[in-house]
């Protein structure tokens, strides 16, 4: 039996808000820049057409997985972070991981990446969070300068907050645009 297609749109709108958090997860580590959060985010906003209350949790759920994401390669950096659950002593090659991202991003951008980092500190972080193509990557210095994790975490979030305020713009502007469309 051919499932009809109100259950498909009903089954893509229950798994939309999980996917994007996931999403948003694995960018704040790097790892996940192959699927990119931003245009799920607003291909859910401007297409399913949540309510205004549905926006703002989602958005600052989405905030929460993407900080959560960076702290993670934050931890992974910071040779003195303490190990919460043991988990990179039980799983094999999540040790791995700072290196493998290390890798992929390049020498010449972890350099610009570090100088932005020692020049301006927080106030990197939370500026190229909100600039997609560069964001999280201040985890990386920030975690090797052995950065407080509070302030990591507040400036981290102000970045975040700031690009899912601009996504959410831009998912709206798209739904008027398509409204205030003349269509055929």
């Amino acid at each position: 039996m051919i499932p009809s297609v109100e259950s498909i749109v009903l089954l893509l709108q229950a798994l939309a808000v999980p996917l994007v958090l996931v999403f948003f997860y694995l960018d704040g580590m790097v790892i996940g820049k192959f699927t990119p959060p931003a245009a799920f985010y607003v291909a859910y906003v401007a297409l399913v057409g949540p309510t205004g209350g549905e926006v703002l949790v989602t958005a600052v759920l989405s905030t929460a997985a993407a900080t959560l994401g960076q702290f993670t390669l934050y931890r992974g950096f910071n040779e003195e972070s303490p190990e919460f659950l043991g988990i990179r002593d039980r799983l094999p090659y999540v040790d791995r991981i700072p290196f493998l991202v290390r890798e992929r991003v390049g020498e010449r951008r972890m350099r610009l990446v570090s100088q932005l980092f020692d020049r301006f500190g927080g106030w990197a972080l939370a500026v190229t969070n909100a600039i997609p193509g560069i964001r999280s990557l201040m985890s990386i210095p920030a975690g090797l300068s052995n950065y407080p994790v509070r302030r990591f975490l507040v400036f981290s979030t102000i970045g975040n907050a700031l690009y899912l305020v601009a996504l959410t713009a831009i998912a709206w502007g798209l739904v008027d645009l398509a409204v205030s469309f003349p269509w055929p």
